[in-house]
């Protein structure tokens, strides 16, 4: 297994919102944010995970996910 396919096999298990906070990470990084094919395997890993978890697992998400929206 290549390190690439070890970091997403460990994202996989990272909580719904660890990923959404790495995903936001990484685009922030400079030099992560022009691995364009990594942030969307990134983005793929976590859709699938968010279609597989349960209501009150979402409902846990949509909050945090509201937290980590910038006020406008």
């Amino acid at each position: 297994m290549s390190s690439l396919e070890k970091r997403l096999s460990a994202f996989r298990q990272l909580p719904l919102r660890a990923q959404l906070a790495m995903i936001a990470s990484t685009r922030a990084n400079p030099t992560l944010a022009h691995n364009q094919k990594y942030i969307q395997e990134l983005e793929r890993i976590h859709n699938e995970c968010l279609e597989e978890s349960t209501s009150e697992q979402k409902a846990v998400y949509e909050k945090a996910k509201d937290n980590l929206t910038p006020f406008q």
